[in-house]
């Protein structure tokens, strides 16, 4: 279903590019090849626009800042936040526009199916779905980790609804491994469905689990998205508060939280961790880069072989 509206939304970008060329070459302001190029960067201008609308709000509620981050300086600061609002647009691109309209059907790399490394279960966020994976899936496949991923459907249900559709992917994938328990991993609202997921059926198949960008605390962004899951990633709400009232301290200790200072989605973005998990406070990255950069794969990666090993992660961090 997500592929599918995406898909429209897609076909929508080419006609605002092809009239925006038309219209440029029907007036004579532009030369027909020119106003074909026009045409293609249209959508591409179209992510910047909503990106900077993103970065301006995160930026405006980033709220308190870490501690080591006053040592930065304002400089380093704004080069940080044009570094992740560049790389987002691209990374945005390249997800919401080929991927995951046009991917989403592709098989990707899964690995062996009994590497002695730990399995790992790959859990999308909102409004996304389980092409989003491939370039991290084919990293934890050269680290020697076979993967699955779910898809999150329907795309504004309840994130307890997500639970029964999580389940039945970790059985599938420790009954194709032979593995005992599993990794999830999961980026932006997938993290939370993680943990709505242990809520609902225990620990006992879950080795760890790495979140990337997950508003644990929920987002001032949410006000701007519809579905009862928008709802429940507001900022401190009651389902959000009832989760962890619910949640041992001694399943938190097996998180491992990644977070990024320039987080355009998840903000304020300094409070999105956990009581008693590790935590890896990265700068210079939005938030759909965070499933595609090699700093935050060499994080998952590290977490995975602490969880084999049967040690905690390193404690909190910043990167």
């Amino acid at each position: 279903m997500i592929a599918r509206l995406q898909q429209w939304l897609l076909a929508g970008q080419f006609l605002l590019g092809i009239g925006l060329a038309a219209w440029l070459a029907g007036t004579g302001r532009s030369s027909i090849g020119a106003a074909v190029a026009i045409g293609i960067v249209a959508p591409i201008a179209l992510h910047a626009v909503v990106l900077t609308a993103d970065f301006a709000i995160a930026w405006l509620a980033r709220g308190a800042r870490p501690e080591h981050e006053h040592r930065h300086g304002f400089m380093r600061g704004l080069r940080a936040w044009t570094a992740a609002w560049a790389r987002e647009i691209v990374d945005s691109t390249r997800t919401f526009s080929v991927s995951q309209p046009l991917l989403a059907r592709r098989a990707f790399a899964v690995g062996a199916a009994h590497d002695q490394r730990l399995p790992v279960l790959l859990i999308h966020g909102y409004f996304c779905n389980r092409a989003l994976w491939r370039p991290m899936a084919a990293r934890l496949v050269a680290g020697g980790h076979a993967v699955d991923a779910v898809d999150l459907e329907p795309p504004f249900a309840s994130i307890d609804d997500y639970a029964p559709r999580i389940a039945a992917a970790v059985d599938a994938l420790r009954a194709r491994t032979g593995a005992p328990q599993v990794a999830l991993v999961g980026h932006s609202m997938g993290g939370l469905a993680a943990r709505a997921y242990l809520r609902a059926c225990g620990d006992e198949a879950v080795a760890c689990v790495v979140t990337l960008g997950t508003p644990h605390r929920g987002t001032v962004h949410a006000r701007f998205g519809r579905g009862r899951n928008v709802r429940q990633m507001r900022r401190d709400s009651d389902w959000l508060q009832q989760l962890a009232t619910d949640e041992p301290r001694e399943r938190l200790e097996r998180f491992t939280v990644v977070l990024s200072w320039q987080d355009n989605i998840v903000a304020p973005q300094a409070i999105q961790t956990l009581p008693g998990a590790r935590t890896v406070i990265l700068h210079g990255l939005g938030h759909i880069s965070l499933v595609y950069d090699a700093r935050v794969a060499r994080i998952v990666l590290e977490s995975l072989a602490a969880a084999e090993a049967g040690r905690p992660a390193r404690a909190a961090s910043a990167r």
